[in-house]
């Protein structure tokens, strides 16, 4: 049995802000937090979702339908439905999701950054999840948290991926990197060129 104080567990940040509370076989648990302003770009899930609103208000659209939903009230999405979420006011999200894979059952790529040169792990990884499609992930093993890393996903591909910690710490960092949106044209000439990704790696 476990317990979850959810208003405890609320954080609000400069973005969306994802808490994976269960990750097991079949079924999923995950806290999101959104500062009014923020949004989750268009994306499809594997398995049936269900979206309860905890606190404030958001508006839920699936496919070109927008549904206004207020603390207290819940939305179920089928498997494989487009959909995103935009936040008017500081709101919470506790998302439920079945037939998921866990990080065990999850078949995506694992990178074991502990046995990659440092110089190449950032433009390794970031040409990993160039290569995936939307909704497909890899995942990182590492002996600290990558946080540079992190953010630098929101500087030069945002919107477009899904930091989840599976573990985390003290001693090992295994993360899931999904793709929840393509690039667009802004997007692209965002992009940092080669050398300054250079950079960024060296101080991971």
């Amino acid at each position: 049995m476990r317990t979850y104080n959810l208003n405890d567990l609320i954080e609000f940040d400069s973005k969306f802000n994802p808490k994976v509370l269960i990750n097991e076989p079949g079924y999923r648990m995950v806290l999101l937090s959104m500062r009014a302003g923020q949004s989750i770009p268009e994306h499809a899930t594997q398995g049936k979702v269900t979206v309860y609103t905890i606190r404030g208000h958001v508006t839920f659209h699936e496919g070109g339908v927008p549904l206004e939903l207020h603390a207290g009230e819940v939305v179920s999405v089928e498997e494989g439905a487009l959909h995103r979420v935009e936040a008017h006011e500081d709101s919470a999200l506790l998302v439920l999701a079945t037939g998921t894979p866990n990080a065990a059952a999850d078949h995506s790529e694992e990178l074991d950054l502990r046995e990659i040169p440092r110089p190449q792990r950032h433009p390794l990884i970031f040409a990993k999840f160039d290569a995936l499609a939307v909704g497909d992930s890899v995942r990182l093993l590492n002996d600290h948290d990558p946080i540079p890393l992190n953010r630098q996903f929101d500087s030069i591909r945002p919107g477009q991926a899904l930091w989840e910690y599976i573990e985390r710490g003290p001693s090992l960092f295994r993360i899931r990197i999904r793709r929840i949106a393509s690039p667009t044209a802004a997007d692209v000439q965002l992009e940092l060129p080669a050398q300054q990704v250079q950079i960024e790696t060296n101080r991971a």
